[in-house]
């Protein structure tokens, strides 16, 4: 099982004209039902801020006397099928199926592709509110992404244009800038939410937007790397006036991020990132590390017994808790092999005296800064796969990781809504079995994951 995301996503074999989840369709949908009455509803506790894109799958279907495989430099008959992707709509599709309150925010261009869009969003009950129309002198184009695939659904080729959240060009007004101001930070303030995701799309000046607002109503944020180029955005963030760029992001206990659900090619890229440009220079971050209780030689044996040597062979564990101080908890995909659980534990956390949890403790502070840095140990845990899923049930891998980080939210946030301290680790079984149901989907996000709803 693959819990990869590609940035966006894509669905699969099925005829556009009748497709109930094509874009097509749901503005038809939308065109002939009857307006829902004005009602007062609760205020959303879950905001997910990132890409809204239009996606065309374009799968081969070649005639029976041609040649099975797709002719360069000339047309090719095949099934053209639209639907809404990108990372952000997939996470807020996925927490809204999971029973969350969800607000997205986006952007899409006044163009043909950003009407069908927004059309397309109402039919699956999110609110347009927060999706900005960027007016059409601004020359932003709707995000898409098309594949063309193989008969037997292999990518051949994909082109993706996900400009519409950059930086203005020299010259330029920074539309994106204003959409904060008079959109999205607006809402944002007003609802309070307990929890954020923001996806890896928005360009560092942005990303750093959005967590200081973060900070500003003590919301828990979540960060989706989205892909190994846009994994390392929160340790390219822009630095204040007389500071460096590696004291742009706060360390426990008091983390910009808490949580973020890399695979393990994007943990690399953040790891190597804040490692070029200094985060582990800091003294700040080597003062939550040492409090860790890790012996100087290493907890290599640990790490092995609390994951497997191989994955710390591949140096997946060691990285985690390096990045632990960044960001306080961990989820690291693995496809096939599971989800490993890495969290950094305050002190006097339950787990840290609990029998139950004994297992997984990597280990205590053990330095008499509990009370100053209120660091208590690390937690490390790999879960299994939810499902050994055969090859032949796979229909599709795209949006896969983005229902697991959208299922993992959406039960963190009910838990807090009701006052219940609820773990990560409380929440891996849920979000690994909402991303199977994806897995053997051609929905980039299954509805069928509403099922799962206690």
């Amino acid at each position: 099982m693959n819990y990869h995301s590609s940035g966006v996503s894509r669905s699969v074999v099925r005829d556009i004209q009748v497709a109930p989840g094509s874009i097509n369709a749901a503005a038809t949908q939308e065109k002939s039902s009857t307006p829902a009455p004005v009602t007062s509803a609760p205020k959303p506790n879950i905001f997910v801020a990132g890409i809204l894109a239009v996606d065309y799958a374009c799968d081969h279907q070649p005639r029976s006397d041609a040649a099975s495989s797709l002719e360069m430099h000339t047309s090719n008959p095949a099934r053209i099928v639209q639907s809404l992707g990108g990372v952000g709509h997939n996470v807020a599709r996925a927490t809204s199926l999971m029973g969350g309150n969800v607000r997205f925010c986006s952007a899409v261009g006044d163009d043909l592709s950003g009407k069908a869009a927004m059309e397309a969003l109402s039919a699956e009950g999110l609110s347009k509110g927060a999706v900005k129309v960027l007016p059409i002198e601004s020359a932003r184009r709707t995000a898409q992404y098309i594949s063309v695939n193989e008969q037997n659904k292999d990518l051949t080729i994909a082109m993706a244009d996900m400009s519409i959240l950059n930086g203005p060009e020299a010259g330029e007004e920074d539309i994106i800038a204003q959409s904060f101001d008079d959109c999205w930070l607006p809402q944002l303030e007003e609802s309070r939410p307990t929890h954020l995701v923001i996806d890896a799309n928005w360009p560092p000046q942005y990303l750093s937007r959005w967590l200081e607002a973060a900070k500003g109503i003590d919301a828990h944020v979540t960060f989706e790397p989205v892909s190994n180029a846009k994994a390392i955005t929160p340790f390219q963030l822009p630095a204040s006036h007389g500071q460096k760029q590696s004291e742009t992001l706060s360390v426990f206990p008091h983390s910009s991020i808490k949580l973020s659900t890399p695979n393990s090619y994007e943990l690399s890229a953040m790891h190597s990132a804040a490692h070029s440009r200094g985060f582990f220079e800091r003294q700040d971050w080597w003062e939550v590390i040492d409090s860790l209780g890790i012996p100087s030689s290493g907890a290599r044996v640990a790490m092995s017994l609390a994951t497997s040597p191989e994955l710390v062979d591949q140096g997946i564990p060691q990285q985690s808790v390096q990045l632990l101080p960044f960001i306080s908890s961990i989820c690291t995909k693995l496809g096939s092999k599971g989800v490993l659980v890495t969290q950094l534990l305050s002190a006097g956390d339950s787990r840290l005296t609990s029998g139950a949890h004994a297992p997984f403790i990597l280990s205590r502070c053990t330095n008499g800064t509990e009370d100053t840095l209120g660091v208590g140990g690390v937690y490390m845990r790999l879960f299994n796969p939810a499902e050994e899923v055969k090859p032949e049930d796979i229909v599709s891998v795209n949006g896969v990781g983005d229902t697991f980080a959208g299922t993992l939210v959406a039960e963190l946030a009910k838990a807090k809504a009701e006052g219940k301290n609820k773990g990560v680790e409380e929440c891996i079984d849920i979000a690994q079995r909402a991303a199977v149901l994806t897995l053997k989907s051609s929905e980039a996000v299954n509805p069928a994951i509403s099922a799962l709803v206690v």
